[in-house]
């Protein structure tokens, strides 16, 4: 049976009802959540309305999982300097509910940079937001989370202000996207080249099997576009992507669509996937086969897919019982197209999200091979700093989590707008057709930027 719907007219009056029944009921444990069924609002734009500094959008790749909007922090888990994956997730999750998500993201290197551009972000960063609006199966809920400390009068005086302070009056559209200007990429076209023409080298010497440098597009935000403008008309191409947006100051948000899951985990299943490859897609079915086939026969690219595929097998070996492999296929995006496996275990008993993602993080799709040596060669010769691109995304929960590689994706704020996406160079890659197949990856990215030169 459905819940009963309570209207958006009626849905502050009903929360404070709901939390006034458990004050009473003087629950124990560390966190509580409420959850109603409420009227179908655009998540996206509700969110965008919304006065807190902490705002999470993410929205899975699978058809049929929920779509969350949330604000606010009931509880911020931030590293200590000494912090591992381990012990961070292990924090993490230890208080976690049924039905509650911890959102955020971790950074590409584990060794986090003091970088004025991150700093918001840090090497880990997850919260438990305040309110949550989903939309699941085309139906409308609204949660809120509390800390069970949280459940005297004193306390609830400030919840119920924050409560007052939602603001329910939806938009019905986004506003105009402003136009940006281009600053520079980073490396230039000369410098790639000769980048990548070293990284060769290496490949060539044996040193290294694949790498994967990066490019930025770096852009003054001139016309003050809109995160959330951004997001809606990435979400508008229709690829088979997740989409996200994360901000824990209101200042600095990344957000992107990435086609690449870094691992699902439902209870004992671990999904993953292997990605790589990239040809464009063809004008007019003959030519868009064509352009498949191309892909799927070329030794070039099915060598980097498969130094993915049997890095992945490798590391969840040791934390999964069976591992299964699908055969190769063709992942079609609105633009591209890559070359996909997906990959499955059961993983072994009490086996956290950090230990996953020590063993699998980052992946080689977005590092390289053997993945040591090529993260000190990358953090030595990219002229930026990653940050989170190319980390991971996505949320920590009791029994469920999902996360997402940090590709395809934006830093922005006020002022700036940087683009990444990088390139897999594995032996035989041409440097300026890797230049082509990145402007490629980010054509769309251009489009919705009104990038301008």
């Amino acid at each position: 049976m459905d819940k009963k719907i309570v209207r958006l007219a009626g849905l502050k009056k009903a929360l404070l009802k709901e939390i006034s029944r458990h004050v009473k009921e003087n629950v124990s444990g560390r966190f509580i959540r409420i959850e109603l069924r409420t009227d179908v609002v655009n998540p996206l734009l509700w969110l965008k309305i919304q006065q807190n500094r902490e705002k999470v959008y993410f929205e899975s790749r699978s058809k049929g999982d929920p779509v969350i909007a949330a604000v606010g922090s009931v509880c911020r888990v931030l590293p200590d300097k000494n912090d591992t994956l381990l012990t961070y997730f292990k924090k993490l999750t230890t208080n976690l509910i049924d039905g509650q998500k911890f959102y955020g993201g971790v950074s590409f290197y584990k060794d986090f940079s003091d970088n004025k551009e991150w700093e918001s972000f840090g090497p880990f960063n997850f919260i438990l937001p305040r309110f949550e609006y989903i939309l699941r199966e085309k139906k409308g809920f609204f949660a809120v989370n509390l800390a069970v400390s949280e459940l005297n009068e004193e306390k609830i005086v400030v919840i119920s202000k924050e409560i007052e302070n939602i603001d329910l009056n939806v938009p019905e559209k986004h506003d105009t996207a402003g136009i940006s200007e281009l600053v520079e990429y980073k490396p230039d076209k000369k410098g790639w080249i000769e980048g990548v023409s070293s990284y060769l080298e290496n490949i060539n010497s044996g040193d290294l099997q694949k790498i994967v440098p990066a490019r930025r597009l770096e852009l003054n935000n001139t016309g003050k576009t809109d995160p959330f403008r951004v997001m809606y008309e990435l979400k508008r191409a229709g690829d088979y992507t997740a989409n996200f947006l994360i901000t824990f100051n209101g200042e600095d948000y990344f957000t992107g669509s990435t086609p690449e899951r870094l691992f699902h985990r439902d209870g004992e299943l671990l999904t993953t996937e292997s990605v790589a490859g990239t040809i464009s897609r063809g004008e007019g079915a003959e030519k868009d086969k064509s352009n498949g086939d191309k892909l799927m026969n070329s030794k070039k690219e099915t060598l980097e897919h498969d130094f993915v595929t049997n890095d992945i097998v490798n590391k969840i070996d040791s934390i999964c019982e069976l591992v299964a492999i699908s055969e190769r296929v063709l992942l079609k995006l609105a633009n591209l197209q890559h070359l996909y496996r997906r990959i499955s275990g059961k993983l072994k008993k009490n086996i956290s999200d950090g230990e996953i993602l020590d063993k699998m993080f980052p992946t080689p799709a977005v590092s390289g091979l053997p993945g040591d040596k090529c993260l000190k060669v990358l953090n030595n010769k990219e002229p930026f700093y990653r940050g989170w691109y190319a980390g991971a995304v996505g949320f920590a929960g009791k029994d469920v989590s999902d996360y997402y590689v940090g590709i395809r994706s934006i830093l922005m704020n006020s002022k700036k707008i940087y683009v990444y996406s990088g390139a897999g160079i594995v032996k035989g890659s041409d440097p300026e057709r890797e230049w082509e197949e990145i402007d490629l990856k980010i054509k769309k990215y251009k489009k919705i930027l009104k990038y301008e030169t």
